[in-house]
């Protein structure tokens, strides 16, 4: 699908819309696409956040510059906002946006949407612009598969240059995550801790780190081992039968004579 995107952008899934809960990856997968969009010759790429395009508005204007905006984002070829539900109630914005809809889509250039959910049950969004997002492709991104969290997890360590363990790596795919997100935040917390301790990031680490710390309670145990003597608080011993009171010579104690 997004393959498809790429190679015939604006004619194929267009608008093409990702949902799901927070964490998912939709936002990565949007920046993604963005990324190969405009590496196709001739592409003006415009990818933001929702919040970053009402505040351009905002500022256009307040600065009566809207002819400028308006002009900067008919010259791109393809349009991606993450979190499109962000325009809720903002009636301006969604005329705008409305206005730019329509303009790409007969123009055939690319729209690309996230959202927390299926368009038509985003509150404060008009019908108009709702139908509009759900008469493209609408994908829900489910919680990340094992396979899914181990490329994920191979990729981090990657990026930050830590070695490749197949241990750690099978380890923390293994581990319940509901999101990239989360899941990155395990990994995180695991090379964090191999940086405060100075030791390599390890699986028995991160069993350490996210199992409650086992290794490191047992090392904190480890003290003085005794003989098991109970020592009263007067300094006696409670026990004769754990003290030798009478000690033999050495030359008493030998078997064989020494030569």
């Amino acid at each position: 699908m997004a393959r498809e995107v790429i190679e015939e952008p604006g004619r194929r899934y267009n608008p093409l819309v990702f949902i799901g809960k927070s964490g998912v990856g939709k936002s990565h997968l949007l920046n993604a696409l963005g990324l190969e969009l405009a590496r196709q010759p001739g592409a003006v790429v415009a990818c933001l956040s929702t919040q970053a395009f009402i505040d351009e508005l905002i500022t256009a204007l307040d600065g009566n510059r809207m002819e400028w905006w308006r002009a900067r984002y008919r010259r791109a070829t393809a349009l991606l906002l993450d979190d499109i539900h962000l325009i809720g109630g903002k009636d301006r914005t969604q005329e705008e946006l409305f206005n730019l809809f329509n303009l790409f889509q007969d123009l055939e250039r690319q729209l690309v949407f996230t959202a927390p959910a299926h368009p038509k049950t985003l509150q404060g969004i008009e019908q108009r612009i709702s139908s509009r997002l759900e008469g493209g492709l609408v994908v829900e991104l489910p919680e990340p598969d094992r396979e899914v969290r181990r490329v994920v997890v191979q990729r981090a360590l990657g990026a930050q240059e830590v070695p490749d363990d197949p241990a750690l790596i099978d380890y923390l795919a293994d581990r319940p995550a509901d999101s990239v997100r989360s899941l990155i935040g395990l990994l995180q917390r695991v090379v964090g801790a191999a940086a405060a301790q100075d030791v390599p990031v390890s699986a028995g680490l991160a069993r350490e780190v996210l199992e409650g710390g086992t290794a490191a309670e047992r090392r904190r145990t480890v003290g003085f081992r005794t003989s098991g003597i109970v020592v009263s608080s007067a300094g006696g011993v409670r026990s004769r039968e754990k003290i030798v009171w009478d000690w033999a010579a050495p030359a008493d104690r030998l078997i064989e004579e020494l030569r």
